[in-house]
């Protein structure tokens, strides 16, 4: 398994902040010695954690968008402090256009990957065309008695698949049928999300701003 860490190398121009509204982020990374620009988990520390039981297969995840558009990536990475985030569950990549709340309803966790009672933290990350990225994170305990929100519903945010899926436009929400992602597994198959964009300097900003943590 692999993951995106998306650089701020190209952070020329301003890409939105966001909540991560579910899971519980692990804290308030728009306090004073907090900035979504810092990559893992915007400088919020594992002493402000809170931990949500999440599923063992997987889980919903809200996102507050505060922006006309952006493109978002999600990545898991397994264990207590500070974990390395090897994961990408969300292997085409999404755009996101409308400023409102993008609830998804399900994210696939491979089997075999968690345990009951493992804890884990989930890593969004969202950035633009030129791969100028925002962070935030959310620690999480895998458990069979986790129970997804209820209020789990998209207002006012369209997500469109990047890459080889960029021709089906979706709208994800909590009654949505369409199966959830399978988790990448390779490099190839990520990087190949961007590529398909079709933006030349979407191109670019894979091979300068992005890199791959084996």
């Amino acid at each position: 398994m692999k993951s995106l860490i998306l650089l701020p190398a190209l952070a020329s121009l301003v890409t939105a902040h966001y909540d991560l509204i579910f899971p519980e982020w692990r804290g308030d990374s728009f306090a004073d010695g907090a900035s979504q620009w810092i990559y893992p988990c915007a400088n919020v520390t594992q002493e402000n954690s809170n931990r949500t039981l999440w599923p063992l297969d997987g889980g919903a995840v809200t996102i507050g968008m505060h922006h006309a558009w952006t493109y978002y990536a999600i990545n898991l990475g397994i264990g207590t402090v500070e974990p390395a985030f090897t994961t990408a569950l969300t292997p085409d990549l999404r755009n996101t256009t409308g400023n409102g709340t993008l609830c998804i309803p399900k994210l696939s966790v491979p089997a075999g990957l968690a345990k009951e009672g493992d804890n884990a933290t989930l890593q969004v990350v969202t950035f633009d065309d030129m791969g100028a990225a925002l962070y935030n994170c959310a620690d999480i305990t895998f458990s069979s008695k986790a129970v997804d929100p209820t209020d789990c519903k998209t207002d006012g945010v369209v997500a469109v698949p990047v890459g080889g899926e960029a021709s089906k436009t979706c709208t994800e929400s909590a009654d949505a049928t369409t199966a959830a992602p399978t988790p990448s597994q390779s490099t190839g198959g990520a990087v190949a999300s961007f590529s398909g964009a079709g933006a030349g300097v979407l191109a670019a900003a894979v091979v300068v701003g992005l890199s791959v943590l084996v």
